[in-house]
């Protein structure tokens, strides 16, 4: 069994004008996605990645562009998407979990997908254990071998 990829990004900065609306990125978060886009063309390349986006606007505007960069688009996955207000805790837990299981078992070698800063630390912990925060548009690699997940690269800041 090869080695299989899943990339993990954290939306940027959010345009916070009103907080309640599904509003897109800053001009801080542009300015974030600028400089995702030129570290995932240098990390992806020869890559043949599945592009997976949570359905809120800041996820696609983040992901989007570092799709279309590599010369793909993305799909809106629901089960990505943050924690909901009248989603209880087994229901949101479950909900990662069949999302991890679609990964393992169904995804190529390597997938994209860019969620909230709730969702991606109990993904990361799922898989590996480890318990690790991420800050707006960070970048985070788990590499499954066999059975065994391994937290292999963590990119709190693109220069």
């Amino acid at each position: 069994m090869g080695v299989k990829t899943l990339i993990l990004i954290r939306h940027a900065h959010r345009n916070m004008d009103d907080p309640s609306r599904d509003n897109g990125l800053s001009d801080k978060g542009q300015e974030q996605v600028k400089k995702l886009v030129k570290f995932a063309r240098n990390r992806l390349e020869g890559t043949k990645p599945v592009f997976l986006c949570s359905p809120k606007k800041r996820c696609q505007e983040t992901l989007g562009p570092v799709a279309k960069d590599l010369g793909f688009k993305f799909e809106i996955d629901e089960r990505l998407t943050e924690h909901g207000i009248s989603e209880n805790s087994a229901l949101y837990q479950a909900r990662i979990d069949e999302f991890l299981d679609f990964w393992k078992y169904e995804c190529p070698e390597v997938t994209v997908i860019c969620s909230h800063g709730d969702w991606i630390p109990v993904a990361i912990q799922k898989l590996t254990g480890a318990k690790v925060g991420i800050k707006k548009s960070g970048w985070c690699e788990i590499e499954s071998v066999g059975v065994e997940n391994f937290l292999a690269w963590l990119v709190q800041k693109h220069y």
